[in-house]
């Protein structure tokens, strides 16, 4: 059997954007996180979608007067 020579590493780069993120929310609190993420920019559609579902659920979760 034959090695072929990689030119995309899907692993390496899965590590070095969770080092990166990991970098740039490292000692958040978990609303800190949350608004971090809010605030990124998603290209993708379905991504946005998800994320739009996320923050309804959050929502509703906080029940009407906004608080748990």
């Amino acid at each position: 059997m034959s090695k072929t020579e990689k030119k995309f590493d899907a692993v390496a780069m899965m590590r070095a954007a969770r080092d990166k993120i990991s970098a740039q929310i490292e000692g958040m609190t978990l609303e800190e996180e949350l608004k971090w993420l809010a605030s990124q920019e998603v290209n993708d559609p379905f991504l946005e979608r998800l994320r739009d579902r996320a923050a309804q659920q959050a929502d509703a979760a906080d029940g009407p007067s906004g608080r748990r």
